[in-house]
This record gives C-alpha cells, structure tokens and sequence, in this order.
C-alpha cells in the first residue's frame, strides 16, 4: 500500500524506514523521518508490527467484546493507510504502509534489508518500549541487526538539523559516522569531537605520581589527540565545513556537555577496536542513548 504526490516525490533506490506503534514518542519519529525523506528526495517505509499477543492478553484481562473497533488488525492497517496518505500529501514524498507481526526488532530489521533502507529512523520511547534502558537496548539491537545508520528521534523539532555533533575515537567507523552524518544533513554546522583521559591517573598517583607529574601527561596526550584529529580531518575531504573540539574527558561526560548546548544531533558510531574497547563504546553509546536530550545518530 502507497501514497504519493506525484509531481514532487522523488523515489531513491535507498528509502528511508521509520517504526511506529502510533505512540506519542513514535509520531515524533514518524514526523521527523517524513522531513529527512523530503529534503533527500528519497521514499518512504512506515511499518507498524502487530504483536497479536499484546491483544490474547487483553482478551483475558478485561471484557473486550464491546469494543466498537472491530478486528484490531483491519483498524491498525486502516490507521497506518491514513497515516501515510497524510504525510505523502504533506511532505510531498512517496509513502509506503507496511505491516508485520512478531517481535518489533526482528521484523524492522527484515523490512530494512529487504527494502535496501539507508536509515532507520525509531522513536525514545513507545507502548513496548517503556523506558528509556529498553530503548537503548533495541537501538543497539537494530543496529547490530540491520546494518544502517538508525536516528533515534527524542523530541518534537524545533528546527531544521543546524547543529550537529560527531563523537570520534578517529577509528574507521568515527570516520563513515561522520560521512554519513555530512551526507544526510549537508548543510548543517557539524562539530567533531575527540575526548581524551591519562591512562590509570588514579593509579599513578597512588604510586606516588604528583599534580604537575599528572598534568604533563595530560598534555602529552593532548598533543597525541589533536594530531590525531588533525589526520582525521584530513581524510574527510580536507575536512570542509566541519569544526573540532579535542577536551579531556571521559568521552559519555564530553559528549553529553557538549550536546546540551545548542546540539540538534549527536552521531554515534561503533568502535573499531579491540573487544575491551567494543565494550566500552556500548557504555558509551548507552548513556548517549539514556541522557542526551536531542536526536541520536548510532551508525554501525
């Protein structure tokens, strides 16, 4: 099921696909995925999965035989229908309908590889999703699964994407994070950002290390990480319209006090170290996820 403005909408081979469960939290992804899908000239998959057991249950708790909606899977469809009828006239896109049944991540990641998605586009929160740990928890999930960069959408926009801020470890990953951020959002003022620590400081003072000792090797790897920033600016086409910022830091801290200020959009992407660091990118990532107060980029 389709709907299309024909004179403005554009299809691309690489559409992008948003999640509903017609949530306040998934209209908020919905909105936002619908606008992204018009600036790229790109379609549109909003997919809604039916978990029938939520209503087996429902049937067994309460007296639903007088409900007037009817069968809860022709009243969803229908409801998904005008949905996407109504964003393909507002946004001028071509909107597809898609439904499923089963587990939420398990199916979004189906539609995404099947349909070729380059984005994936959730809310912060919904009916299945409680709280904002189980959010974090499926995003992983959806990014491990699916393969696509997935925009975690927290809050009503009050803008256009003008601000964004690109987390860096200047892996290979850092690097197509911040290609693919520069991609979907060209013309916003993106900012990258390197935080750097002193390995076991709490170590090294119990040995007997003094503040000045500490001090000289914070700026020793002060110097490690800008050069570092430096080369991977470099490889970002000379790294034209993006500004930098080496701090020190644990990187969640820097990342989340950078983003409060005036940030529309903090990107994320998955560590290309070792296992121990594999590690510590996902606690990262999660209290990204959990606290930021703007949208999330997580690109596996």
């Amino acid at each position: 099921m389709s709907h299309a403005n024909e004179d403005n909408a554009a299809v691309s081979a690489a559409p992008i696909v948003v999640a509903t469960d017609f949530s306040d939290g998934a209209a908020v992804a919905v909105e936002r995925a619908a606008a992204l899908a018009g600036k790229l000239q790109t379609s549109l998959h909003v997919l809604h999965v039916f978990n029938d057991g939520i209503w087996a249950t429902l049937a067994n708790l309460y007296d639903t035989a007088h409900w007037q909606g009817g069968d809860p899977v022709l009243a969803t469809r229908r409801r998904l229908s005008d949905l996407v009828a109504d964003l393909a006239a507002r946004h001028g896109i071509a909107a597809f309908a898609d439904s499923a049944t089963g587990g939420a991540a398990k199916e979004i990641s189906r539609l995404v590889q099947d349909k070729g998605a380059r984005l994936l586009v959730i809310g912060k929160q919904g009916e299945h999703w409680i709280a904002d740990a189980v959010l974090g928890e499926t995003a992983l999930k959806l990014v491990k699964s699916a393969e696509v960069p997935v925009l975690v959408a927290r809050d009503k926009p009050r803008r256009e994407m003008q601000r964004i801020l690109v987390a860096t470890d200047y892996s290979d990953n850092a690097l197509r994070a911040a290609k693919i951020a520069h991609e979907l959002f060209p013309t916003a003022q993106a900012r990258l950002l390197n935080a750097f620590t002193v390995p076991f400081e709490g170590r090294m003072r119990l040995a007997g290390a003094t503040d000045d000792d500490i001090e000289s090797y914070r700026v020793i790897e002060r110097s490690r990480a800008e050069q570092g920033m430096r080369y991977f600016v470099a490889k970002l086409d000379g790294g034209s319209g993006f500004s930098t910022t080496v701090t020190h830091g644990h990187p969640a801290s820097a990342v989340l006090e950078a983003a409060a200020i005036d940030v529309d959009l903090v990107v994320v992407g998955r560590h290309g170290g070792s296992t121990a660091e594999e590690r510590l990118l996902g606690s990262v990532t999660r209290n990204v996820l959990y606290h930021a107060v703007c949208d999330v980029l997580l690109v596996p």
